[in-house]
Formats: structure tokens, sequence, C-alpha cells
């Protein structure tokens, strides 16, 4: 059962990861933008795609290194505990940490950046 909510809370965050970088990157390059100027919103809408692009390569790189680390991991857990229980444990502080962090910064009422 753990397993399974594991792996549905990591597809929502996953999910909801990819879709909040554009939405962030977006939101901050039009921070300050005369909305009245139709070349600064252009530019800023640019600079906001390419950098959010950019962000979201690296994040899939990054998440493609799990496909290596998580069953490693499972591995070694049973190689030093006889069982994938501390590898789980530890996929569920770090879950939990992630989900602190992006409700301080996005989620939270008066957020730095309210997604």
């Amino acid at each position: 059962m753990c397993f399974l909510v594991l792996f549905l809370t990591t597809g929502i965050g996953n999910g909801s990861t990819f879709r909040m970088i554009p939405v962030i990157f977006l939101a901050e390059a039009m921070q300050g933008v005369d909305r009245n100027n139709a070349a600064a919103v252009a530019q800023a809408n640019k600079e906001g795609n390419t950098l959010g692009a950019a962000t979201l390569g690296f994040t899939a790189a990054m998440a493609a290194y799990g496909g290596f680390f998580i069953p490693k991991s499972y591995g070694s857990s049973i190689a030093l505990t006889g069982g994938p229980e501390a590898a789980l444990w530890a996929f569920v502080a770090f879950y939990v940490i992630c989900i602190v962090i992006t409700w301080w910064y996005y989620a939270r009422k008066h957020a730095e950046m309210p997604c």
C-alpha cells in the first residue's frame, strides 16, 4: 500500500512540477514590464519561455537519473538492511521535504510566487 501511495504522489508531484516551471519563469519575466509596451511584453514572454524551457530540460535530465537512482537505492537498502524499507522511508522523507518547500514558496498565503 505504501508503495502505491509513494508512486501516486510521485506522479502528482512530477506533473505539478513540470506545469509550474514555465508559469513561474513567465511570471518572473513579466514583473516590472509595462503592459502597454508591446515590444517589452514580447521580449519578456520570449525571455520567460526560454528560461522556462531550459529549466524544464535540466529538470527532465535530473528526473531521468531517477531511473537509475531509485532501483540502485532499493538494492543498496536490501544489501545493507535486508529489505527495501530504508530506501522507501528515505524517499518519503525526501518527498515530504519537497512538499514543504513547494508549499512555502508557491502555495501558501502571501507566497513569493503564488501558483
